[in-house]
């Protein structure tokens, strides 16, 4: 894989003289100082610098680990690793757990860089439009100029969606910084004008950007058509739902919310009428793909990912992922930061393919052989998997002094999710339309066995009679299609049940290690065998997860306690943990947002300050 990465040398020292050069003392123009006319002189300049833009979504402060893994985690099924002592540290852990103060060390460097990243979006967006190419009679050279225009709206919009996500009202900046100091101090610009002035970005940007299997790059490490649509959608349905306003400092709706839900609903239905992204049948072999860096360009099911490189970025299969324990075969330990709960476990049903691409209830120890974790505490997520990764990795790891970055791309949208935003407006617009209910089926078909789609899709959802209903089952069905790609968060706030759901998640994994129910059947002792064909694996088939043999003799399995089968200790234990879990909301329930870290502050010139209670 090519990724975008490989042009950060090259374009990271010439992106920084786009302002214009001083002239040498005598006055003759240096032959090596690159003015803005010059890197816009043409498309294979604009495209250097374009890649400049993508170049930075690689860095750890933006998508290679702070956004997807600090700022985005800690939901009613991702959970930020945390224990006694250090939950409420003032670094990623008080992040996750909603106790971040303006003092975290972490939260000034994404800061910084979604805003360094804005800027040099801002002065492609103006210099593109000036360039001589534009004047010209190469009509090729035009189409390429407006489509990396295209783009840099496109990034600059993103950047601006996770700031107003991860912050709320903030500085909106839409031009490159003027020489005179007359836009260095701005203040905060309320996140409901942001919002639609990007939806109105990404309404040009698609005149200009091509569907995936027409543009030149033909790769979703690149922005395309579908993506812009998909991100305007993503962006619509934000401004429509529920975020924590200032003023009232309580969470409110954002006005006029069914004009915004019909963008979103329009946006993914032309996606779906196009037919260019489908759903790749098997959901394994999506996230077997992305550990082994293979861009999707055969179901394009991923409508944009973040291009890493291996070992230079991207933390997927590290802090995220199957646990790993340090061994000959696979080479160092992973962190495995990342955390889920039983009960998401058990919100799969059995026949449900998703279940186990999705949790990870065992780590690999150093012989190296799947070890069932007994502790409910440890669970992670199985989507990204050392033994899933190239040979080439694992054999870098094998020789790795420090931690090894793995190159897997960071996926910010599936095909899945335009599906699910359209079901969801669809239902939220006219109610649980044959529509709405074949885009729900289109996901569960793909999730289960034919064998299981009449009971499982057909029966499951047309008996979805009112849009109440149908809105409980998206609400669900996003989160066992999504987990662990923070997504989850996000959508909770906009729907306003963040700390419902988190409240009710310690609920339901409380019933669980004490077997009440409805989980009275999850069993006291989990009996299990490795696979004939690969004796490093589980056998998923005859594990008992959702069937209580009791204490009896299996001479052909293994057996750990399970659950309920825990001392009451360890239950207690267990419970004290996941009193723990986004604490910070405990005491402030509505606080989704980060405050603005001192520094800034500080730089701001009185500009602005912090809110919500910061």
């Amino acid at each position: 894989m090519r990724s975008i990465v490989t042009y950060f040398l090259i374009t990271v020292f010439g992106i920084f003289v786009f302002t214009a050069c001083e002239d040498d003392l005598l006055e003759t123009e240096t032959k090596s100082s690159y003015t803005t006319d010059v890197v816009f002189s043409n498309p294979a300049f604009t495209l250097n610098a374009l890649y400049g833009i993508y170049s930075l979504m690689t860095l750890d402060e933006m998508y290679s680990q702070k956004i997807p893994f600090y700022a985005s985690l800690n939901s009613d099924i991702e959970v930020v690793a945390f224990g006694t002592g250090d939950y409420a540290d003032n670094g990623r852990r008080g992040i996750g757990n909603y106790l971040a103060t303006p003092g975290n060390n972490e939260i000034t460097r994404p800061w910084n860089a979604l805003y360094r990243a804005i800027e040099r979006a801002n002065i492609l967006i103006e210099e593109v439009p000036k360039s001589p190419a534009m004047d010209g009679d190469d009509e090729e050279a035009k189409r390429k100029m407006w489509t990396y225009y295209g783009e840099a709206l496109t990034l600059r919009a993103l950047f601006y969606f996770d700031l107003v996500r991860i912050w709320g009202d903030v500085p909106f900046k839409i031009e490159p910084t003027q020489p005179d100091g007359s836009n260095f101090f701005l203040g905060k610009t309320d996140r409901d004008a942001i919002l639609e002035s990007i939806i109105e970005d990404l309404q040009e940007a698609e005149q200009y950007v091509p569907w995936i299997d027409r543009s030149d790059a033909g790769t979703p490490e690149r922005i395309s058509k579908g993506f812009v649509k998909g991100l305007m959608a993503r962006v619509a349905l934000y401004r429509g739902g529920y975020s924590l306003r200032a003023e009232s400092n309580t969470m409110e709706r954002g006005s006029n919310w069914e004009d915004y839900y019909q963008i979103a609903r329009d946006q993914c239905k032309e996606i779906m009428d196009e037919g260019v992204h489908s759903l790749n049948p098997s959901f394994k072999d999506v996230f077997i793909r992305q550990n082994q860096l293979e861009p999707d360009r055969q179901y394009y099911e991923s409508l944009f990912e973040v291009g890493h490189g291996m070992t230079r970025s991207g933390e997927a299969g590290y802090y995220t992922g199957v646990r790993y324990e340090t061994s000959s075969k696979y080479g160092r330990r992973n962190q495995g930061g990342a955390l889920t709960l039983p009960h998401y476990l058990y919100s799969f049903e059995p026949e449900d393919t998703r279940r186990y691409v999705s949790v990870a209830f065992y780590t690999y120890n150093e012989q190296p052989q799947m070890e069932i974790y007994t502790d409910p505490s440890q669970f992670r997520f199985a989507k990204w998997s050392i033994k899933w990764m190239t040979d080439a990795y694992i054999a870098a790891n094998r020789n790795a002094g420090n931690k090894l970055l793995t190159g897997i791309n960071w996926t910010l949208m599936r095909y899945s999710d335009v599906l699910l935003m359209f079901a969801e407006a669809e239902n939220a617009l006219n109610g649980p339309t044959a529509e709405a209910k074949e885009a729900l089926k289109e996901v569960r078909r793909r999730a289960f066995p034919a064998e299981a789609h009449a009971e499982e899709v057909d029966a499951y959802v047309d008996g979805l009679s009112s849009a109440e209903d149908f809105f409980e089952a998206i609400v669900d069905e996003r989160a066992l299609e999504f987990g662990g790609e923070s997504i989850r968060k996000f959508d909770l706030v906009r729907w306003n049940m963040l700390y419902e759901k988190i409240t009710e998640a310690r609920e339901l994994n409380r019933k669980i290690v004490y077997g009440e129910a409805p989980y009275d059947y999850v069993p006291q002792y989990l009996y299990y065998q490795y696979r004939e064909d690969d004796p490093e694996d589980l056998n998923f088939e005859t594990l008992n997860l959702d069937e209580e043999l009791g204490d009896i003799n299996m001479p052909d399995f293994d057996r750990v306690e399970w659950m309920s089968g825990r001392t009451e200790e360890e239950k207690q234990e267990f419970i004290n943990w996941l009193n723990l879990m986004s604490s910070g909301l405990d005491q402030y329930p509505d606080r989704h947002l980060l405050p603005i870290a001192q520094p800034v502050i500080d730089d701001a010139n009185g500009a602005f300050t912090n809110e919500y209670g910061f």
